[in-house]
């Protein structure tokens, strides 16, 4: 991790302007410059860059940062990398950025393999494009799976020749021992020597996140009794337990386009790629692992799951949504609506619009759940079903009463349960605890959902204040000084990072009057792994916006504004917690009734 110091005096002397011009067209707009925008698919220019702040902001998809983030957003590389890149194209020099920068230490013997595997991997793709007949045999399979040029190129799909001996010959030339050849997976011993394991087979890499080939998996393309698939066995240097087929392409596309789609094999991903679905992944046949879960956390993105639409595709989905929930990852379904045929099928016989319907065809995991035990998975036990029932009463518990979505959920568990909706309705009223009396739920109905409503223009207002303190705390010492006397913490859980975050700065700069915004930022994304984007986004956002100047009588009203409305918020939980607590009808009046006179106690003050 670089220092402070180092960083700021890169991004001092970083034109962002241009910087940012070196990867997209921008165009000089009043005092900044606009551009259309490479985070989202934008038609209008919608990102704004201030040469003189020397930041960025998207007012559609809400990225934003310095020169840095830009980089590092855009060439999708870690922070210290895009540090490394700035100072590069400025022609910045350092000897600290070589110090800090030390790439990690490769095995020796990892190395080898590595060498052996990239080798024999130009070797296959060499072969693929030979003048020969079998060569001829392989592409017409290719083409006859509708994979063109373009596609063999971006997976690096190879052959190997039916002389497996031949390849085995090759590497050693290239100066591979036989260790290393066995060590990558592929070497089968015969009576008449060594081969290749893949000889004859259409050869497809499976790289890791870093974009080392790792393995393969061989397709056989003549008619023999062979297995129609041969997978690189575990090596030291693959372990499909910790890889995610087309990972190192879709990690970039999911973080930007905020899904990923988990599917069951590497056929299924081309056919989402070729249809316009770049944040795409492949289990390659094995279950979701930890490994897998974490993998896909790391994308901050909507995971959504899509195998094969038969029983056992199926029934690794739910296995699967299971795992997602409980790693509390969010994620949904694709619903195959009886379709049998796996994404690769479906785009062969009906093309990319069929594959497209497909995968928006999303329901959330309850919703799959149902239609499994409807369609999959009959609950043929009385235990079955009870469990069934359970699991679905806190969903139930949570959906307002009369409801369309409650009525439908009940419906639906009703017909695959074989209960009576009447009894499920009765398990939900009980989960719900006792009904309150006609005169409690008056109270409750005027005095809380009315009084103590916190409405959308109240919580505009309460955000607006908050982001006004935040640009005066930027501007002024002084305003910083009494955020914490004066209010303490905000109701946004961003904006109360970015005000610790500024807290933090002056504590580093106390004679900075106005903070450099830019460097601000690179020490939050320096410093905050889940949230950093967000907060930089957000500062950004302010301080690219037309805020009033400073005055110590506008941050005093906007700290008046947000105590207030928090308190309102604190009342509002209060009494939400009441209503869903589990006391009796007498306690819950008494408590209802004891924060209505405290409320309106409030009330008569600030009149």
């Amino acid at each position: 991790m670089y220092s402070h110091d180092l960083i700021e005096d890169i991004l001092r002397k970083a034109d962002i302007v241009s910087v940012i011009s070196s990867y997209i067209p921008v165009t000089k707009k009043g005092r900044n410059y606009v551009a259309i925008c490479p985070f989202h698919d934008d038609t209008n220019p919608s990102l704004s860059i201030s040469p003189e702040k020397r930041i960025f902001k998207c007012f559609v998809c809400g990225t934003g940062g310095n020169a840095i983030s830009f980089i590092e957003k855009y060439e999708k590389i870690p922070f210290d990398a895009a540090v490394r890149k700035l100072a590069k194209l400025i022609g910045y020099n350092d000897p600290r950025l070589e110090q800090s920068f030390s790439a990690p230490k490769v095995d020796e013997a990892i190395k080898r393999l590595y060498d052996c595997i990239d080798d024999l991997q130009a070797y296959y793709s060499y072969s693929l494009n030979a003048d020969t007949p079998e060569a001829k045999a392989a592409r017409d399979y290719l083409a006859s799976r509708q994979i063109d040029d373009i596609a063999i190129k971006r997976y690096g799909i190879g052959y190997s020749p039916i002389d497996g001996a031949k390849t085995i010959e090759y590497l050693k030339a290239r100066g591979h021992s036989l260790h290393s050849i066995e060590s990558i997976g592929i070497a089968y011993a015969r009576e008449s020597g060594m081969t290749d394991n893949n000889a004859g087979r259409v050869v497809f890499p499976i790289f890791d996140a870093s974009s080392q080939v790792v393995g393969f998996s061989a397709r056989r393309i003549h008619d023999d009794d062979s297995a129609k698939y041969v997978n690189s066995p575990e090596t030291p240097i693959f372990v499909k337990s910790r890889l995610l087929y087309n990972f190192n392409k879709a990690e970039g596309e999911a973080r930007r386009a905020g899904y990923i789609y988990l599917l069951e094999g590497f056929m299924d991903v081309m056919a989402f790629n070729r249809s316009g679905i770049e944040p795409s992944v492949a289990l390659m046949g094995t279950a979701l692992t930890e490994d897998h879960i974490r993998m896909l956390s790391r994308l901050k993105a909507e995971v959504r799951v899509c195998l094969d639409g038969d029983a056992p595709g199926q029934t690794a989905m739910m296995k699967i949504a299971r795992l997602l929930r409980k790693a509390k990852l969010n994620c949904r379904l694709v619903d195959s609506h009886g379709d049998l045929r796996d994404p690769d099928d479906i785009y062969r016989s009906d093309g990319p619009a069929a594959v497209k319907r497909l995968a928006d065809s999303l329901v959330d995991p309850l919703d799959f759940e149902l239609g499994y035990y409807l369609h999959t998975k009959k609950l043929d036990t009385p235990e079955e079903r009870r469990q069934a029932v359970e699991s679905f009463i806190p969903h139930l518990k949570s959906l307002p009463p009369a409801s369309i979505e409650f009525e439908d959920t009940l419906a639906k568990l009703a017909k695959a349960t074989s209960y009576e909706p009447s009894a499920i309705r009765e398990l939900v009223k009980m989960a719900r605890g006792p009904s309150l009396s006609n005169e409690e739920a008056v109270l409750t109905k005027e005095s809380i959902s009315r009084r103590l409503s916190y409405g959308k223009p109240a919580l505009r207002r309460l955000c607006k204040a908050e982001e006004m303190v935040l640009a005066y705390m930027m501007e002024s010492k002084e305003a910083a000084e009494k955020f914490e006397p004066q209010i303490g913490n905000f109701y946004d859980k961003i904006n109360d990072l970015l005000a610790n975050s500024i807290l933090d700065y002056r504590a580093t700069h106390p004679d900075e009057e106005q903070i450099d915004q830019a460097a601000l930022i690179a020490q939050i994304e320096q410093t905050m792994e889940d949230s950093g984007s967000q907060v930089a986004g957000t500062l950004s956002d302010i301080a690219l916006s037309e805020a009033d100047r400073y005055q110590p009588e506008f941050f005093d009203e906007c700290a008046n504004i947000i105590k207030k409305e928090k308190e309102k918020l604190l009342e509002r939980k209060k009494a939400e917690k009441m209503l869903n607590s589990p006391s009796t009808r007498e306690e819950k009046a008494r408590e209802l009734s004891s924060l209505a006179a405290s409320t309106r106690k409030r009330w008569a003050k600030e009149k």
